[in-house]
């Protein structure tokens, strides 16, 4: 069963890497600013993961532990963006789209990265997600690994219009772009603190949030993180008749929106939510009547 574990979990990292290097390679555009640019970053994102791991695991002999799982994610996308816009051309030949773009990824980094790494903080280092992942340590390395392939897809746009020299002038659906990602960064950080506050009032406890974005979706948050990656494609949009391009800048909130649609995200929580609360009726109510996502839609996501 060890040899099997191992060889299932050799087989997930590699396929991670292969995946991670082909998306780099659909993204690559200029041959003559150094391609491989992308491909690098994909090898660096999953790398910080692997030496984080280290300590992570618990290889040095310490306790494994999750605390530093989301700070490292967040510390990686500030990282990698850096490294994106300072690669290849001094900071004077940033355009305008590229500092843009460049800034709204970051902050949104660390706005997610901080709070995150205090809510664990304040739990004690402990996320449910890893009570029982951390165990294994093929499971865990596992999910550093895919951290590190997220980090790089949920990137795509930002490094794609990073690679080259950008003289194209902003256009009209780039400004719609930021008022897309405004609006998402809005909506997924309200809806976080709304629901910090709610959990630290004593009153609460055991409870489920029914008030503000939450009355109008079951993960406004969530709506939130897609909405605004698609807001960051859409300022990335430099010319429509680059099609392989296009479709490199569709990935990733593609990616995003699949992620936590049908993977990490919603399926987790409303499987928890439903053992918690399904046999009350009350929450049967608001979940009949609140979508799931899409505020105000209850047929789709």
């Amino acid at each position: 069963m060890g040899i099997i574990k191992i060889l299932g979990t050799a087989a997930t990292t590699l396929g991670t890497v292969v995946f991670t290097q082909g998306i780099a390679v659909l993204g690559t555009q200029v041959p003559k600013l150094r391609p491989q640019i992308l491909n690098y970053l994909g090898f660096y994102t999953i790398g910080v993961q692997w030496v984080s791991f280290i300590h992570a695991g618990g290889l040095f002999g310490n306790k494994p532990t999750e605390k530093y799982y989301d700070l490292i994610g967040s510390l990686t996308h500030l990282s990698t963006i850096g490294i994106s816009v300072l690669a290849l051309r001094p900071l004077s030949k940033i355009s305008v789209r590229q500092a843009i773009v460049s800034s709204c990824a970051a902050i949104w980094a660390i706005r997610l990265g901080s709070f995150l790494f205090y809510r664990i903080h304040n739990s004690g280092g402990v996320d449910s997600r890893f009570t029982e992942m951390k165990e294994d340590w093929t499971k865990f390395f596992t999910a550093w690994t895919i951290q590190g392939a997220w980090v790089f897809i949920t990137l795509l746009s930002v490094l794609v219009i990073n690679q080259r020299i950008d003289k194209i002038p902003l256009k009209p659906i780039n400004y719609v772009g930021m008022g897309v990602w405004a609006t998402g960064f809005a909506m997924e950080v309200v809806a976080d603190f709304q629901k910090l506050f709610f959990k630290q009032n004593p009153e609460n406890a055991g409870k489920w949030i029914d008030t503000g974005l939450w009355s109008i979706s079951r993960h406004p948050n969530y709506f939130g993180e897609i909405t605004l990656w698609t807001g960051v494609s859409l300022m990335c949009i430099d010319q429509l008749k680059n099609k392989r391009r296009l479709l490199a800048l569709c990935i990733s909130p593609v990616f995003v929106a699949c992620l936590l649609i049908f993977v990490s995200g919603i399926p987790l929580l409303e499987q928890k939510a439903d053992d918690r609360w399904g046999d009350n009726e009350l929450y049967q109510k608001y979940k009949n009547n609140t979508p799931v996502l899409v505020p105000f839609i209850k047929n789709i996501w």
